[in-house]
């Protein structure tokens, strides 16, 4: 092999790792991920673990979980939401929550990446933990008397999720998954 065809391999190998360096961190940037190391991911190989916490009653998994310098922080994928809704902020907060139970270490915010790609840092603050704490036993409460939530339900969501058909059968009951299930995100 002559030099100068070695000496082309060579640039064309360097040139294919600038490029695929360049096309990672847009990629990366786009999914919320551009900063940190990721430790989990729900869909991929790294394999997202589901959070438990017996003492808070609650499971939950994050799309991505980052290591950001000793922080872990917790993102969530919206890919069909184009502004940021209340519900997506207590998901967070629930999984920060998580977060600080499993891993010993409080997040100091999570990352929301909504459908055009934009990203709303949330910051874990104690009123948001307190909203999170707050919200779960109002659903627990809801659930357990059966009790109409309101008018604050979204019915379309409500037809959508997966536990629909187990759901009850009465208007009311309906509404009430439908407000527990707009709680959880």
């Amino acid at each position: 092999m002559s030099a100068e065809l070695l000496l082309l391999v060579l640039l064309l190998a360097v040139a294919a790792y600038v490029l695929l360096a360049r096309w990672t961190r847009s990629r990366r940037l786009a999914m919320g991920i551009g900063e940190g190391t990721i430790v989990s991911a729900d869909d991929s190989v790294i394999r997202a673990p589901t959070l438990r916490s017996e003492r808070l009653g609650l499971v939950g998994r994050c799309d991505h979980l980052l290591r950001v310098g000793d922080a872990y922080v917790p993102v969530e994928q919206k890919p069909s939401a184009r502004r940021l809704q209340q519900s997506h902020i207590l998901q967070v907060g629930a999984l920060c929550l998580l977060v600080q139970d499993v891993y010993g270490a409080r997040p100091p915010y999570g990352v929301i990446v909504l459908a055009d790609g934009s990203q709303q840092r949330v910051t874990f603050s104690e009123e948001l933990e307190r909203g999170v704490v707050r919200t779960m036993a109002e659903m627990r409460r809801i659930l357990a008397t059966g009790e109409p939530p309101g008018p604050r339900w979204v019915g379309a969501k409500c037809r959508a999720c997966g536990y629909h058909p187990v759901c009850w059968d009465t208007e009311s009951a309906v509404q009430t998954v439908g407000a527990a299930h707009e709680a959880l995100g």
